[in-house]
C-alpha cells in the first residue's frame, strides 16, 4: 500500500474509532486492526492504542462535567 493509501486508511480508522468511542468507548475495536493491517507489530500497535487512550482521558473527563460550570 502506498504512503497516501496508508494515510487515508489511518484517517478513516481514526474517524471511525472516534465515532465508536463516543458510543461506547471501545475505539480499539477499530484502531488496533487498522494498525495491524498497516504492518505494525502487535506490541507496537497495542502501545499506540494505550497512548492514544490515555491522551483521551482529559477530554473525556472535561466532557462529562456538569455544564454550565459555576
Amino acid at each position: 500500500m502506498s504512503g497516501a493509501g496508508q494515510m487515508a486508511l489511518l484517517a478513516l480508522a481514526g474517524v471511525l474509532a472516534g465515532v465508536v468511542g463516543t458510543a461506547g468507548g471501545i475505539t480499539s475495536l477499530i484502531s488496533y486492526p487498522a494498525l495491524l493491517a498497516l504492518g505494525l507489530p502487535a506490541v507496537t500497535a497495542n502501545v499506540a492504542n494505550i497512548v492514544a487512550f490515555a491522551a483521551c482521558w482529559p477530554g473525556a473527563a472535561l466532557a462529562s462535567r456538569r455544564w454550565p460550570l459555576k
